[in-house]
């Protein structure tokens, strides 16, 4: 198919077929909302199902890559919904159970077959990156759990999708991340907080599995490029605790230690501090081995730092981000997982496992209409200078991130249309960053 047929499908896409965000609370989370807590909205077994509640999303979403130098396009078009069922609480108990599917309605060579050394990763993670060639098998069970909440405290165990700093769906293609272990959150004090459980499955966006936490570390690399090593680490699986306390309107702290069993021990730590127009935050991350392993070596030993010193107007939000290395050792935590935590991430800019890290950020939102609240644009820019194989490195990323819901009949409908272009240096040929690249995005959601 021409270049042409392509740019003629990204203009189509949206209209012929059908972007969220991440939630920014850390918890579990629940794909159905109920409101106001009953433990007993239900009194009988029946009941227990029959006052049950039903969700879902129907989502159209299209990836395009561009690179200038070498004149090589890549595009995919995926198709997909999913559906939810929670039952009632009878006696603070409750299930849930919920699915996903996707099609490939149209796409470029996505195998490994393909003439470019580039690969066509950002599209690939449309399907499934385990099975390039697949277009229509592509279902995977999501949710399936018991959870029993006491006031505002519960216990989930299952499987379930997650949010804390490093572990989270990292939700903008077509299947997010999955975890199948044990959730705990203790909320009774309102502003104290505890939160943590234990996992040892998960089914990590872009791939219709579920495999144990051992089998996922380095699965992308692999996937991406088979002629990779890829070794099933001996862990057990991935323990989480959380503690956050909030005191007053003006501070805010959180506190995330993982320890993925017999391979590394990270902690988190964000304090927040807000006063009229102006924010300022600070994160600290520090990691080191557990054991000796194909992940990490065994004095393996990184800090890393990042701040944020933000002004807020009513119509628009300005913000300088930076973050830095404070030991030679790179940050390293499976991809498959979640999404980057730091102040200076924006979409499809990774820093994990560069060595040497300095990335600054610049961050504009700006909503530009009284009548149109939901409408948000975001220009944002980042530096990011690093080593790698004892080379210098750097990469820039601009973009431009626009998200709005639509109104009316239509206010279930959101759209995200993402662009952003990249201009590198020092990288090797036929590395994936070797050249500059156009790169762009339209999602759009439907829940109901």
């Amino acid at each position: 198919m021409k270049f042409y047929s392509y740019i003629l499908l990204f203009i189509l896409a949206p209209f012929v077929l059908s972007a969220q965000n991440n939630h920014q609370q850390f918890e579990s989370i629940d794909s159905v909302s109920h409101g106001s807590f009953n433990p007993n909205e239900a009194h009988s077994f029946h009941e227990w199902f029959k006052k049950g509640h039903v969700s879902g999303l129907f989502r159209s979403n299209f990836i395009s890559t561009y690179r200038p130098e070498s004149q090589h396009f890549s595009g995919a078009a995926g198709l997909g919904g999913r559906i939810y069922y929670h039952s009632a609480y009878w006696h603070g108990f409750q299930i849930g159970i919920g699915g996903i599917y996707t099609y490939n309605i149209l796409s470029t060579d996505l195998s490994n077959t393909t003439e470019s050394f580039y690969l066509p990763k950002w599209e690939r993670q449309l399907f499934d990156l385990e099975d390039p060639d697949n277009k229509h098998d592509l279902d995977r069970l999501e949710e399936l759990f018991i959870k029993y909440r006491h006031k505002d405290s519960y216990v989930k165990i299952g499987k379930m999708l997650l949010n804390t700093p490093l572990v989270n769906p990292q939700d903008s293609r077509m299947k997010p991340s999955a975890f199948q272990g044990i959730w705990i959150d203790w909320n009774e004090g309102h502003r104290f907080e505890i939160n943590g459980g234990f996992f040892n499955k998960v089914s990590p966006r872009s791939t219709t599995e579920w495999i144990e936490i051992s089998e996922s570390i380095n699965l992308y690399d692999h996937l991406l490029d088979p002629d990779s090593s890829h070794y099933v680490m001996d862990t057990k699986g991935l323990l989480i605790a959380g503690g956050h306390y909030i005191p007053n309107e003006k501070i805010s702290f959180h506190s995330w230690q993982y320890l993925i069993e017999n391979i590394s021990f990270i902690t988190f730590n964000q304090i927040e501090y807000q006063e009229s127009k102006v924010k300022l935050g600070l994160q600290y991350y520090f990691q080191n081995a557990v054991n000796e392993n194909h992940y990490l070596d065994q004095d393996h030993i990184a800090h890393k730092i990042s701040g944020q010193i933000k002004w807020t107007e009513d119509k628009w939000q300005l913000s300088y981000n930076q973050t830095a290395n404070l030991s030679d050792y790179a940050m390293k935590f499976p991809s498959e997982w979640g999404a980057e935590p730091f102040y200076t991430f924006i979409s499809r800019h990774r820093i994990m496992g560069l060595e040497q890290i300095n990335s600054r950020a610049l961050k504009l939102d700006i909503q530009p209409f009284n009548n149109w609240e939901s409408l948000n644009i975001g220009l944002y820019g980042v530096h990011s200078s690093f080593s790698q194989s004892k080379a210098s490195n750097s990469m820039t990323q601009l973009s431009l991130d626009i998200q709005t819901h639509f109104k009316g009949n239509w206010k279930a409908l959101k759209l995200r249309f993402l662009n952003s272009y990249f201009i590198t240096d020092g990288f090797s040929e036929n590395d994936f960053l070797y050249e500059s690249i156009y790169h762009s995005q339209l999602i759009l959601n439907y829940r109901f």
